[in-house]
């Protein structure tokens, strides 16, 4: 008697699992899975989450140049830091000659938010890059720069 086919565990990906995009796009889907309980936890959007970290890290930041960081269309990034200073997470102040120019500020609720934030965060980064040792999380990320460098992106940055 004939055994059946054994179905396969998963498809061939064949050039697949060698193609930036395709790889990328898989991490990328894990990575949201992972985070979606941080979200619903700390009641924050992804981009909020990057915005308080990068105000934070900079204090003074222009809109402009988050913007740049980010990633985000301009008319989101407007969107978003609108409603975070209305929440009184950041506030905007004019400085410098170019009073068009907004320079960015967290808010004392706003750094209290991102303390409470930040271990995790890291635990999550860290339950992410579990499989890697120190020197290969090194190496993960140099060559993500590199690739980041050569792409032109880091111009933006």
């Amino acid at each position: 008697m004939d055994k059946p086919p054994e179905p396969q565990d998963a498809p061939i990906l064949g050039h697949l699992a060698e193609d930036l995009s395709f790889v990328t796009r898989i991490l990328r889907s894990e990575i949201l899975e992972r985070n979606a309980s941080f979200f619903a936890t700390h009641e924050v959007a992804g981009g909020e989450v990057a915005v308080l970290n990068l105000i934070g890290l900079n204090p003074g930041l222009t809109q402009k140049d988050l913007a740049k960081v980010v990633v985000l269309r301009k008319s989101a990034l407007t969107k978003l830091v609108n409603e975070m200073e209305r929440t009184g997470l950041i506030e905007r102040r004019k400085e410098g000659a170019d009073k068009r120019l907004n320079a960015l500020y967290l808010t004392t609720e706003g750094a209290a938010r991102l303390a409470r934030m930040r271990p995790d965060m890291a635990r999550l980064q860290e339950d992410l890059l579990a499989p890697l040792t120190s020197a290969e999380r090194a190496m993960l990320f140099e060559l993500l720069w590199r690739l980041i460098d050569n792409s032109g992106a880091s111009d933006r940055i």
